[in-house]
C-alpha cells in the first residue's frame, strides 16, 4: 500500500494542522497525526488535543483505501522539514510506514487510527454560513480582549451573537470589552449564540485566507463545527451564559473627542515609559483643543507628557487608564481618525472607529483612579 505525495503539500498541511497539538497531551493519541484513507483513495490529515481538532484534505495519490493509523507528529514533522521539494512515495505497512525520497528513505511506526478520539457534530446540529472575510475582521479585532481566568471561565472566548439581521463578535475580560457588529450576508431562519474558546478563535483566523468566500457554521449543544477551503475545525464550546455585554456599554455620553489614531499612539507609547510599573496609569486631561497625557512614577522620580492636537474637543476632563491595555486597544482601531467617549472619571470610555465602513468597531475601557 503506498501513497505518492509531494513533499511541500504535505508538509505544509500537517504544519497547518499540526499547531493544534500540545506539548503535553492527556491522551497518548493526541502526540500523533491521524491519517485516514477513504473510499476513493482521497487521503485527509487530522490533528488534535482534548478541546478539539483540525482536519484537511492532501493532494496525493493512495493505491488502497478505507484505511487509517495514527504517526508521531513530532517525528513525522522533523523528518520532512530539511528535505527539499520532492515527489515522495510512503509505503504503509501493518506497524510501520516507510518515507522514500530522492537520496533515501526513514522509517517509522505506526498505530491504528481507531485508536483516535472521535468528536463529531451529530444530527441534532443547525447550521448557517458566516463570511469569510467578516469572521476574520470580528475575531482578530476582539479576541485579544479575552480573559484567561479559572474563576470566569465564560469570558475565556469569543462570543459570536448570530442574529437573524446581523452577527456581533464580543471579547472582554472584564476591565475591557470588544464588540464588532456586522450585517447579516446570509439569510438566516433562526438564532445562535456560542462562547468559541480563545485559543481555536485564535486558530481560526490563522487557518481561514484571507480570499474565504463564506464557512458553514455547525452548532449542536456542546461542539462548533467551521467548514472552510478543504479545512474542518471541530472544538468545544464553552459552556455557560455570556455575560451582558450590551449593558455595560454607555449610551449617550456627554464627552466625545475626535483625534488622530497615529498621533495619538505615538504620544501613549513615549509617555508610557515614564509610568508607574505597578500601575501603568497614564492620565488623559482633555479640553477643547487638546489632549495632555502626562505619566508619572515617584519611585523613581521620573516623569513625562506630551500634547496632542484634538480635531474635535469636549468640556474638560480628567481621566486615568492602564497604558498598556489603552495602547493595544487604540492600536487595534483600523480607522485614521478614532473618538473617544467618556462622561466622568468613574465611567468606562467608549472608543471607536470615525470612518463610513459599514462593520461597526467598539471598544470599551474602565478607567483608574487617579491619586493627585
Amino acid at each position: 500500500m503506498e501513497i505518492l505525495v509531494s513533499k511541500t503539500a504535505l508538509l505544509d498541511k500537517l504544519k497547518s494542522v499540526g499547531r493544534i497539538i500540545q506539548p503535553k497531551n492527556t491522551l497518548p493519541a493526541y502526540d500523533n497525526f491521524l491519517f485516514v484513507i477513504d473510499e476513493s483513495g482521497f487521503i485527509q490529515v487530522t490533528a488534535g488535543e482534548e478541546g478539539g481538532r483540525i482536519s484537511t484534505n492532501v493532494d496525493g495519490k493512495a493505491d488502497f483505501a478505507n484505511r487509517s493509523f495514527l504517526a508521531n507528529a513530532k517525528t513525522l514533522l522533523d523528518g520532512l522539514k530539511e528535505m527539499s521539494e520532492q515527489p515522495l512515495t510512503i509505503s504503509i505497512y501493518e506497524k510501520e510506514m516507510v518515507v522514500k525520497y530522492a537520496n533515501g528513505k526513514f522509517t517509522m511506526p505506526i498505530e491504528d487510527g481507531k485508536q483516535y478520539p472521535e468528536m463529531n457534530i451529530d444530527d441534532s446540529s443547525h447550521s448557517f454560513l458566516l463570511s469569510g472575510n467578516d469572521l476574520l475582521y470580528g475575531v482578530r479585532q476582539v479576541q485579544f480582549c479575552s480573559a484567561n481566568d479559572e474563576l470566569r471561565p465564560t469570558m475565556n472566548g469569543v462570543y459570536f451573537d448570530i442574529d437573524l439581521e446581523k452577527t456581533s463578535y464580543v471579547g472582554t475580560d472584564g476591565s475591557r470589552l470588544a464588540m464588532v457588529e456586522l450585517p447579516a450576508s446570509y439569510t438566516r431562519k433562526e438564532r445562535a449564540g456560542f462562547i468559541l474558546p480563545s485559543k481555536f478563535a485564535k486558530l481560526l483566523s490563522n487557518l481561514v485566507p484571507e480570499d474565504c468566500l463564506e464557512l458553514e457554521v455547525k452548532v449542536n449543544r456542546t461542539n462548533v463545527q467551521f467548514d472552510f477551503d478543504s479545512y474542518r475545525l471541530v472544538c468545544r464550546m464553552i459552556e455557560g451564559r455570556y455575560p451582558n455585554y450590551r449593558a455595560v456599554i454607555p449610551q449617550n455620553q456627554s464627552k466625545r473627542v475626535v483625534l488622530k489614531r497615529n498621533d495619538l499612539l505615538a504620544a501613549l507609547k513615549r509617555v508610557s515609559v515614564f509610568c508607574n510599573i505597578s500601575s501603568s496609569l497614564v492620565v488623559l486631561k482633555f479640553d477643547k483643543s487638546s489632549l495632555l497625557i502626562t505619566a508619572h512614577d515617584f519611585d523613581f522620580s521620573k516623569s513625562a507628557e506630551e500634547t496632542v492636537v484634538l480635531q474635535d474637543g469636549c468640556e474638560a476632563i480628567e481621566i486615568g487608564f492602564k497604558s498598556g491595555f489603552l495602547i493595544e486597544l487604540v492600536n487595534s482601531i483600523p480607522s485614521e481618525d478614532i473618538s473617544i467617549s467618556m462622561t466622568d472619571p468613574s465611567r468606562a470610555a467608549v472608543l471607536s472607529r470615525c470612518d463610513e465602513e459599514e462593520r461597526s468597531l467598539t471598544y470599551l475601557l474602565m478607567p483608574m483612579s487617579i491619586n493627585n
